[in-house]
């Protein structure tokens, strides 16, 4: 699946950043058009994209290296992890970062409860290195509703956070490569939307937003850049981009801190 984004979007890794006007929108096509690619030209309709000499997007979160020993890098992730949950509860999202690692009561159920449930045993499970053990991942693909839900979009940022730390540890990334492939083999419980994303993801590629917050935190960015990347990322979507952010978040401390314990 390929995604057509206006020049003021975000890089994706499936996406195709079209040179528009400033008044541009995708509204001006229907559903069902007919698409044709040839000879370095895509046409849909009397509309012709050139790609020609177009460049792919690609991010490399491994080589970010996160130490979360790094005083810079712990501060960057706890001003980045409150910024969120300030805003998952101002908007009053449906999951709440925080409450993924409460195993109590108050804790609503249906969506939230479950995405906590399985989030706590694929960490417990990624911490020991134990696929055989990590049986919540089948839980959270296609948990939630929309476009991309809940669940998966929790997986896309708990796979980057994944690949931002394997700093050259075979362990690390033998585990990652093996929950990817995972990942991909349960992709078919979700829609294809969600399906492309996860496939990247599993992969080490993720949109341009996650990537930049993901590098602002391991290089122990200042408080505006890291705000302003924060915010970049989490507006995606209605809420996807939040939960992104909150896997994000939570897989860059699975093996290097007990912070979010």
């Amino acid at each position: 699946m390929l995604t057509l984004v206006a020049s003021s979007q975000a890089d994706l890794p499936q996406g195709i950043r079209v040179d528009t006007p400033n008044d541009f929108s995708f509204e001006i096509f229907r559903t069902g058009e007919q698409v044709t690619c040839r000879d370095d030209l895509l046409r849909f309709g009397s509309s012709t994209i050139e790609l020609r000499g177009a460049k792919r997007w690609k991010c490399d979160l491994p080589a970010l290296q996160a130490d979360m020993t790094n005083p810079a890098v712990t501060t960057a992730w706890s001003y980045a992890w409150q910024t969120l949950n300030k805003r998952q509860i101002l908007l009053g999202a449906e999951i709440i970062a925080e409450d993924l690692f409460r195993s109590d009561d108050t804790i609503r159920a249906g969506v939230p409860r479950k995405a906590g449930e399985a989030m706590r045993g694929l960490f417990d499970a990624t911490r020991r290195y134990d696929l055989t053990a990590a049986s919540s991942l089948r839980p959270l693909i296609g948990l939630g509703t929309g476009l991309t839900p809940s669940g998966d979009d929790l997986l896309v940022g708990y796979l980057a956070g994944l690949w931002c730390t394997v700093r050259d540890r075979n362990e690390r990334v033998q585990f990652v490569s093996n929950l990817g492939k995972a990942v991909i083999r349960l992709s078919r419980r979700t829609n294809d939307i969600s399906r492309t994303y996860l496939y990247y993801a599993a992969r080490g590629q993720v949109s341009s937003r996650l990537a930049t917050l993901a590098e602002a935190i391991c290089q122990g960015s200042n408080p505006d850049r890291l705000f302003d990347t924060a915010e970049a990322a989490m507006r995606v979507g209605h809420t996807s981009g939040m939960e992104a952010v909150a896997g994000l978040l939570v897989g860059l401390t699975v093996w290097t801190s007990p912070i979010v314990r």
